[in-house]
């Protein structure tokens, strides 16, 4: 009877153990580690930004493409919220800013925003993961203003507010998701951005 108990035990034990190791492995699958992504965007210094906009979790389901350009040897931070109207390009100044190096997912893209179901601050890479496994680079569009994304090439719409899965076109990939966390947020508070990939 004690020996039954025993393998009972180690039985059980090892039920417990293999589920928390999915559960783990499920949870690490979500964010990418394969493509390089970091950004770190101070809305302290920025503060009238539009990026913020999408950085209230009391307003969840505002997202933003955020990409870098450069011009005449000046890097900007270019924001565009989902309203698909209203864009503006901050300029990187500041001594610390212009000390960081930017990389903003596979081609120049990240878009960020709180999940209007309650699923916290999301952050995804502003590419087709479908087109971008056939060898394409082929960025998202708004999808009727609203926070959703569209490849104009296989005709796939992904919902930002859940976790970027597909919602229209055939079966794939859904969106190539980067850890996000930010300091501020409540109340309108000025914090600080970071989207990365490391884990």
């Amino acid at each position: 009877m004690k020996y039954r108990h025993s393998i009972i035990n180690i039985i059980s034990a090892a039920c417990v153990s293999m589920t928390m190791l999915l559960s783990s492995c499920n949870g690490e699958s979500e964010y990418s580690s394969q493509h390089e992504c970091y950004f770190l965007f101070d809305t302290s210094i920025h503060n009238t930004s539009i990026i913020k906009n999408a950085l209230i979790p009391e307003a969840p389901g505002i997202f933003v493409k955020i990409s870098q350009s450069q011009k005449n040897g000046i890097l900007y931070v270019d924001a565009e919220l989902n309203d698909g109207k209203t864009k503006e390009s901050n300029k990187i100044t500041t001594a610390k800013e212009t000390q960081r190096k930017y990389t903003l997912g596979i081609y120049n893209g990240i878009i960020v925003g709180y999940s209007s179901l309650g699923n916290g601050l999301y952050a995804f890479d502003n590419i087709c993961p479908n087109c971008y496994d056939t060898g394409r680079y082929q960025q998202l569009s708004w999808d009727n203003n609203g926070p959703r994304v569209k490849c104009n090439r296989c005709q796939r719409t992904y919902d930002l507010n859940n976790g970027g899965i597909i919602v229209t076109g055939e079966q794939g990939a859904k969106l190539i998701r980067y850890m996000a966390q930010y300091t501020g947020g409540i109340g309108g508070i000025d914090g600080i951005l970071v989207v990365h990939n490391k884990q």
